[in-house]
């Protein structure tokens, strides 16, 4: 299956038009142009597939690609791809974080490993493997031309679609940003820690509690996140997530009739009686006192 030949505006900065959403056929770029994913305050991702020859540039470092190839990628780290041929042939989907949440998917962007910060996935494809993404792509444009009622649902599932089959794949290489400053560490971790909130309804379960779980899915060690983010933010990473966990705690007390048993087990404490401990030691006060004193 061939790639389609529909978007026929692209930007050496793609980012400059992107809404929430934005899918790019790239053999529309020119035979020079360096199709760039420049650093922005505003953080996008991106699901890209390549055909050909191509080198990817991460900051000082440059990786080789040949045949068909698949890239998760994100604007926290700048990239570019430059075709080696003069020739792209290749399909980009380019979306903010807030395209995929809790609330319009059932899950949260940061939740799949592919998306892990700091890291940038890249996977090899066979020709079978490349042709099924292609479909799944071609879903995608075939809802952008539409232009129906459901297309950002339909486009969010496809891509969805995209990100699930991505999983189940080994990756050829990978691009972990190594020499992060602390500013952007910190800014990770929070918005790490962000994601998992609000949490909606009593089956949502926050997933990273702990500071080693944190630095784990950052990769990095738990005593450099610990020291950068202490340098930024001036408190510790448990700090954080405590304050974090305690906000949402009293937000559920106050304004949700879940009992106390399910809010225990939404904020990760196995035992009521754990979170129990946990808010008297942060509030000075019991989770059903605290409770009863915001509702009279």
């Amino acid at each position: 299956m061939e790639l389609k030949n529909i978007v026929d505006r692209t930007s050496e900065n793609v980012m400059s038009f992107v809404d929430n959403f934005e899918i790019l056929d790239l053999s529309n770029l020119d035979n020079n142009h360096f199709f760039s994913f420049n650093y922005s305050r505003k953080t996008f991702y991106t699901a890209t597939l390549l055909q050909g020859d191509y080198h990817i540039e991460f900051e000082d470092e440059k990786i080789e690609l040949t045949g068909n190839t698949l890239l998760f990628t994100t604007s926290k780290i700048p990239f570019g791809i430059d075709t080696v041929t003069g020739i792209y042939k290749g399909i980009s989907c380019i979306f903010k974080e807030e395209f995929i949440t809790k609330n319009n998917s059932g899950y949260r962007l940061l939740e799949f490993p592919i998306y892990k910060p700091g890291r940038q996935n890249i996977y090899s494809l066979t020709d079978e493997q490349a042709e099924n993404f292609t479909a799944i792509y071609a879903k995608i444009f075939d809802e952008k031309r539409d232009n129906g009622h459901y297309k950002e649902s339909l486009q969010r599932n496809y891509l969805l679609e995209l990100i699930f089959n991505a999983q189940k794949l080994d990756p050829a290489a990978s691009y972990i940003k190594k020499n992060n400053t602390t500013e952007e560490i910190a800014c990770s971790f929070i918005r790490l820690l962000e994601s998992q909130f609000p949490i909606d309804n009593p089956q949502d379960v926050i997933k990273l509690k702990t500071a080693g779980e944190f630095a784990e899915h950052l990769s990095l060690h738990p005593n450099y996140l610990n020291r950068q983010v202490k340098l930024s933010k001036g408190r510790t990473v448990s700090d954080i997530i405590n304050a974090r966990i305690e906000q949402e705690a009293k937000i559920l007390l106050k304004l949700t009739n879940w009992n106390i048993a399910e809010i225990a087990n939404s904020l990760g404490f196995e035992e009521p009686s754990h979170f129990n401990t946990f808010f008297k030691k942060h509030t000075k006060a019991a989770p059903t006192d605290y409770r009863k004193l915001k509702r009279e």
